[in-house]
C-alpha cells in the first residue's frame, strides 16, 4: 500500500529450487515503521480503521507484525508477491480501497500515521526458496504455514557490498545439518532488491513452546564443521547483524482470503463486548 501498512516474513531453505515452482510467491513487499513510544495506541486504531476500510472495498492483503523483542515501538506489514508487477497492483488496489471508502478523509488517515511515527521505509525483498529448509510446496501451503504461524524470530543480516554470494555458499552446508532438526520448522531465507545489501533470516513458530522444543536440535547443528564454516565466512560478509522476535498481530492484518479460512477463530478476532450500560436507580425521596 502507500504504504504505511505491510510487512512479514522471510527465511532459508537447503532444498531444491525446481520444489518450489509453484508456489508462486517471489517476493516480499514490505513497510517497516518505528512508531512514537507515546503514539502506540493512535497508531494501532488508525491502523484498524485502515484495514476494516481495506477489507471492506477489496483493497490490498497484508500481514501485520509488532517487534516484542528488539526495538519498542516496530511494526512491520507484509504483502506476498508473485512478481514485481503484483507490487504496483497492490498499491493501487490499496489507494482505490481507500479513496472509496474514506474519500478526502484518507489522505488525512495517512498523515496522521506519518506523524505517529518516528521514522519508516519500504522495501522489496526476494524470497530465495532455494536456500530455505522445510519450506512449502504450494501456494496453498505456504498459506497455511503463515496461518498457523503466531511468532516468527528474525535475522537481519546487512552484507557487505559484493559479500552476499560468498556467504550463501557457506550457509549452504549449514541449511543441510537445519535439514535433519526435529521438530521440524520453516526456516525462510530472502534477500534484499531495494537498499542496502541484505539478507533476511525468518522462523516460522506456532508457539514459544515449540521454540524450546526445537532448541536441542539447533545447539546440535551449532556444533557441525558447517556452522564453524559459516562463521568464519560471516566476519569476512557481514557488516552487522539483529535478531528479533515477531508477533503476528490479526487485528492490524488483511491477509489472503485463504488464510484467514485455514484459523478463522485467529484472523477474524471477534471485538471486545460493550459494556453494559448501568441501570438508572431512582433518586432517593428527600424527607
Amino acid at each position: 500500500m502507500q504504504r504505511i501498512a505491510k510487512a512479514a516474513v522471510c527465511g532459508f531453505l537447503f532444498t531444491g529450487a525446481c520444489a518450489f515452482a509453484q508456489v508462486g510467491a517471489d517476493y516480499l513487499d514490505m513497510t517497516r515503521v518505528q512508531v512514537r513510544g507515546d503514539k502506540t495506541k493512535e497508531f494501532e486504531d488508525a491502523i484498524k480503521k485502515m484495514a476494516e476500510v481495506n477489507r471492506k472495498y477489496k483493497g490490498d492483503r497484508w500481514v501485520a507484525l509488532s517487534t516484542e523483542y528488539g526495538e519498542f515501538g516496530g511494526y512491520t506489514f507484509s504483502s506476498t508477491r508473485e512478481n514485481l508487477a503484483a507490487v504496483e497492483e497492490g498499491m493501487g488496489a490499496f489507494r482505490n480501497a481507500l479513496k472509496e471508502g474514506l474519500g478526502p478523509l484518507g489522505d488525512k488517515l495517512m498523515r496522521d500515521l506519518s506523524a505517529f511515527s518516528a521514522s519508516g521505509h519500504n522495501e522489496i525483498r526476494h524470497r530465495r526458496w532455494d536456500l530455505s529448509v522445510n519450506g512449502p510446496a504450494s501456494r496453498e501451503d505456504l498459506l497455511k504455514t503463515i496461518a498457523q504461524t503466531r511468532w516468527i524470530r528474525t535475522l537481519t543480516l546487512g552484507m557487505k557490498p559484493g559479500r552476499n554470494l560468498e556467504y550463501i555458499e557457506a550457509w549452504k552446508p549449514f541449511a543441510a545439518e537445519l535439514q535433519k532438526i526435529s521438530p521440524a520448522a520453516p526456516v525462510f531465507l530472502s534477500e534484499a532488491t531495494t537498499g542496502s545489501p541484505a539478507l533476511f533470516v525468518a522462523i516460522y513458530h506456532k508457539s514459544w513452546a515449540e521454540m524450546d522444543a526445537m532448541d536441542p536440535g539447533v545447539q546440535k547443528a551449532l556444533q557441525s564443521g558447517a556452522y564453524q564454516h559459516l562463521m568464519k565466512t560471516t566476519q569476512d560478509t557481514v557488516a552487522a547483524s539483529q535478531w528479533e522476535i515477531l508477533r503476528i498481530r490479526p487485528e492490524l492484518s488483511c491477509p489472503p482470503d485463504e488464510v484467514i479460512q485455514a484459523d478463522p477463530a485467529f484472523w477474524k478476532p471477534k471485538p471486545a463486548p460493550s459494556a453494559a450500560p448501568k441501570p438508572k436507580t431512582d433518586a432517593p425521596e428527600k424527607k
